[in-house]
């Protein structure tokens, strides 16, 4: 999934379909609060809008588990990997997590 500066998605694949249980067409133009469950939220904003400042990650290229809010209801840990996207100036423009498909 790709979300913008903003937080927004912009991309989700059809693995993050499976993944989450959200089709692509719900998707489209939501928060990133749609799978970030309640309890993480004001880390997770914090977190994200630090990164958008800044143009980096610390956690960038490593895999690590994410709490997710799946279409059920459901929370539990995803393993993911964080990329930013840059604009050719180097600004920070999206964040993509490529998330392992659970077994």
């Amino acid at each position: 999934m790709i979300a913008d500066a903003a937080g927004i998605i912009r991309f989700w694949s059809a693995g993050a379909e499976k993944a989450f249980g959200h089709a692509s067409p719900e998707t489209f133009g939501q928060s990133l609060d749609l799978i970030v469950p309640p309890d993480y939220r004001a880390a997770h904003w914090k977190g994200f809008h630090a990164t958008m400042a800044s143009g980096t990650a610390a956690v960038e290229g490593q895999a690590l588990p994410f709490p997710v809010l799946h279409a059920s209801g459901e929370i539990s840990p995803m393993t993911g990997r964080l990329s930013l996207l840059r604009a050719p100036d180097g600004a920070v423009i999206a964040a993509a997590v490529l998330f392992a498909q659970p077994s």
